[in-house]
């Protein structure tokens, strides 16, 4: 029955916000160019590892170490700071990779340092909104 509340809250959700969507990547696409989506490997269900797609909102650094606050113009801190640049996690969610409400899905670096009451978390999908 849950599978079955994402699928439909996303393909609603995907129908409803697509104007908004193409306008975030025509504001990507001008702001900052090309790649518009950015795409990083989280851990999910069971431990298994997924890419996330989220709307790229930073530029490249230009030196190691560049605070990441220096790498965001204004644009997209705009859509950083409304969540926009979540849509494409509904594109997850379709995959079945993710959930909309679960605990939000983390680095595999970050699980590698998970105690077993952490790795619980693993025990259902990740979601786009947290707990």
């Amino acid at each position: 029955m849950r599978r079955l509340v994402d699928v439909t809250v996303s393909v609603l959700v995907l129908v409803l916000l697509s104007p908004l969507l193409l306008l975030s990547l025509l504001a990507v696409w001008l702001t900052l160019g090309s790649p518009l989506i950015f795409r990083q490997v989280r851990t999910g269900r069971n431990g298994r590892v997924f890419t996330i797609y989220k709307l790229r909102t930073m530029r490249d650094e230009r030196f190691p170490g560049e605070p990441d606050s220096d790498r965001t113009g204004r644009v997209c801190g705009f859509l950083r700071s409304t969540s926009l640049d979540e849509l494409p996690q509904l594109f997850n969610v379709l995959r079945g990779d993710m959930s909309i409400i679960g605990p939000r899905p983390t680095l595999p670096e970050q699980v590698e340092h998970y105690t077993p009451h952490q790795h619980r978390r693993h025990e259902v999908r990740p979601g786009i909104t947290g707990w």
